[in-house]
């Protein structure tokens, strides 16, 4: 199944959408972008949430979040 079936039938999670819409973004790439928006409404329609990027004391629990954050105390600091 290539990436256009996979979009029309809502097999991506929200964190491949994420992605997708990263690089779709990057070239330019219009019909991805639109599925991905109809995508996203459609989980959330279905009741599907995006998984939180943050615990319940506020940390990030992506290294990428992680990361961002030490960076952005580093930045406060100096």
């Amino acid at each position: 199944m290539n990436r256009i079936e996979k979009l029309k039938n809502d097999a991506y999670s929200f964190e491949e959408l994420d992605t997708l819409q990263k690089n779709a973004t990057k070239l330019g790439d219009t019909e991805t972008l639109g599925l991905i928006e109809v995508s996203r409404a459609s989980k959330t329609a279905k009741g599907e949430k995006p998984k939180s990027k943050v615990d319940e004391d506020g940390k990030p629990l992506t290294k990428r979040g992680r990361r961002e954050e030490r960076a952005r105390r580093q930045g406060l600091n100096q």
